[in-house]
């Protein structure tokens, strides 16, 4: 049984994992194994309480995307439903060999390497568009698609990638946090039928909710203007530290 003390730690740690480039999925999954605590659903309840975050930061962008009157905005939609579609295929195909990596620090630590490199080489992109187009929408979902596995921040993977294909900084985070509302509320759809949330007090649950919710608004402000500021590679050397850390200790353990 998830401890209440224990949910708001985790809940701490989705809000302010989820939005920063360090991986949420990475973090609880290292929590959960200290704790002795694994429940995907809860996981993915708590991504539920982000996502509501991203749409009360970008409520006014979210309603002006859906004037078509604006020249552009059918296009824009049109490249976030093409960017899913490949986590999509890949989070329903192998949902269970992505689950089993949960349980693995070696995997995990690796992951995190992986997203830590990824992240650090955008200190050396350069700008070349506000919007991303068909092939930028392309190579971002694989990334997003790549980014199902713990380890390897959802985030930062997008950004990172919209970052290389030359797209500006604003225009790489908005895209990255659109595309994010999809995917998360179609996964909480699928895995919060999961009767293992029935073993959590609703209490546990609301206060986890309203947590989350609380710290997700905090570090989407922060990572705006971290990457304003031309700092966002920092986070990657982060994570390639705490992946080395992880391999380390998994295999001396």
């Amino acid at each position: 049984m998830l401890e209440l003390l224990q949910a708001i730690i985790l809940s701490i740690v989705q809000g302010i994992t989820e939005w920063l480039p360090v991986s949420s999925s990475g973090h609880l999954a290292l929590l959960q194994n200290v704790f002795g605590f694994q429940n995907l659903a809860f996981d993915v309840f708590l991504h539920l309480a982000s996502i509501f975050a991203v749409i009360i930061v970008f409520w006014k962008d979210i309603i002006k995307l859906f004037n078509f009157k604006e020249k552009g905005n059918l296009k824009y939609i049109g490249l976030l439903i093409i960017g899913i579609i490949p986590a999509g295929i890949v989070g329903v195909l192998f949902k269970n060999q992505i689950a089993a990596f949960f349980s693995s620090l070696l995997y995990l630590g690796i992951f995190f390497m992986f997203s830590g490199i990824l992240i650090y080489f955008t200190k050396f992109s350069k700008v070349h568009k506000e919007k991303p187009n068909f092939l930028d929408t392309i190579f971002i979902g694989i990334f997003q698609a790549i980014a199902v596995l713990p380890g390897v921040s959802r985030s930062g993977a997008t950004v990172s990638s919209g970052l290389f294909r030359g797209i500006s900084k604003e225009g790489a985070v908005k895209f990255s946090f659109f595309m994010a509302i999809p995917i998360i509320l179609g996964a909480a759809l699928i895995e919060l039928k999961d009767t293992a949330l029935s073993q959590i007090n609703y209490i546990t649950l609301i206060v986890s909710f309203v947590v989350t919710l609380l710290v997700s608004i905090f570090a989407i402000k922060l990572l705006l203007k971290i990457i304003k500021g031309d700092k966002f590679y920092l986070f990657g050397i982060y994570d390639f530290i705490l992946g080395a850390c992880v391999v380390i200790f998994s295999l001396v353990k």
